[in-house]
């Protein structure tokens, strides 16, 4: 009796089994009409190369890797000692330059002041001069019609001879001062001549300012072009982000566009998936993709397919598909690369994250929901 319950219960648990087996190979392979699945997916991001402009020997590295940046932050320098001495050399030069300046317009001003107070001197005294030759012209005219007046009354012997001797004594003495007074106009016009011939010395001093201030924005030109080369040696990040793989350090010499270290943003991941080329064709931008991530193997993640590629591959690592080898009826296979979105991607992601996607081909046949579905 214990036998034949035994044997019952035996069957029982057998069938079981069997419709739970019946079953499950139901569900996978209704699973396997309703949806794309794939396995290795990589989590992906864009990465910014950091290279520098120049070469030159690392002298520090400000950043770790993992460490976030901001856009414009310095972090990496290269050395720079020589230049920054040779702005500080051209800074001395300038500030001589301005005072070797400065000392050419202080001169310049002052002999021009002089010379402003001796042309005006010299044309007062002119004018003074040319005052009183005409006012001797005057006397003399009128001395010479009081000459000849005499000379006649002289003859008439109605004035004496020494009259007459006295008017000619006084004829020749505004003679002789006229005389003297165009010898001085003359010898003052020759001074006023000399002095504005010593005006061209001014137009020297200026020629020798606009030397100096051509010289001066040389160096300041020179001085830009040296803090250009600095600025070339203080390597700047690009965008908000997050530091990945360094691969020069402190003291190691970099070329011209060689690769320092890398940056990626952390609001921008996406997953990486290499669809078979038998199942591309249920593939649609816009489908809704399950997404599960090795690193957290009790939490889903959610996505839709974004970019489906146009061009078949081999894969990330140059199989056929995402290191899982063929197709799901065999054979090695050209694969599609298709980006999926991540709608609610961790806190602590990182590209190269490796997972598994389902992505549901009929909209309205679900076999999974997100926590927000009705």
């Amino acid at each position: 009796m214990a036998e034949a319950e035994l044997k019952a219960r035996v069957k029982t648990l057998i069938g079981v089994v069997l419709v739970g087996a019946v079953l499950l190979l139901s569900y996978e392979i209704f699973y396997w009409f309703t949806h794309v699945y794939e396995s290795d997916v990589r989590v992906q991001t864009d990465f910014t190369d950091i290279s520098s402009r120049v070469d030159g020997k690392i002298a520090e590295i400000h950043v770790e890797e993992g460490s976030p940046v901001a856009k414009g932050q310095v972090i990496v320098t290269l050395e720079h000692q020589s230049i920054k001495l040779n702005i500080e050399s051209l800074i001395t030069d300038l500030a001589l330059e301005k005072g070797n300046r400065e000392s050419l317009i202080t001169e310049r001003d002052a002999f021009r002041e002089e010379l402003d107070s001796k042309f005006a001197t010299q044309q007062q005294k002119i004018r003074a001069l040319q005052v009183e030759l005409r006012s001797a012209n005057d006397r003399l005219k009128i001395a010479q019609k009081d000459l000849k007046r005499v000379q006649v009354l002289v003859r008439k012997r109605l004035k004496p001879e020494s009259e007459l001797n006295a008017e000619q004594d006084k004829t020749l003495v505004l003679e002789g001062r006229i005389a003297s007074l165009l010898s001085n106009v003359l010898v003052a016009k020759s001074e006023l001549a000399q002095l504005k011939t010593t005006e061209r010395q001014i137009d020297i001093i200026n020629n020798k300012i606009k030397v100096s201030e051509i010289k001066s924005n040389r160096i300041k030109d020179e001085i830009k072009k040296q803090e250009l080369f600095i600025n070339h040696r203080l390597i700047k990040s690009p965008i908000d982000g997050l530091v990945g793989e360094i691969h020069k350090y402190k003291g190691e010499y970099v070329e011209d566009g060689v690769n320092i270290l890398m940056l990626h943003d952390p609001k921008l991941y996406w997953v990486e998936a290499y669809v078979d080329e038998s199942q591309i064709r249920h593939v649609r931008v816009g489908q809704e993709v399950l997404i599960d991530l090795d690193a957290y193997p009790i939490r889903d993640f959610y996505g839709q397919v974004q970019h489906i590629g146009s061009v078949t591959t081999r894969g990330p690592d140059g199989s056929n598909g995402n290191s899982g080898g063929g197709s799901r009826l065999g054979g090695n296979v050209e694969r599609v690369p298709v980006r999926i979105s991540i709608e609610n991607p961790p806190t602590n992601i990182t590209p190269g994250m490796r997972g598994d996607v389902n992505i549901r081909i009929y909209e309205n046949i679900k076999l999974w929901w997100k926590w927000d579905d009705e």
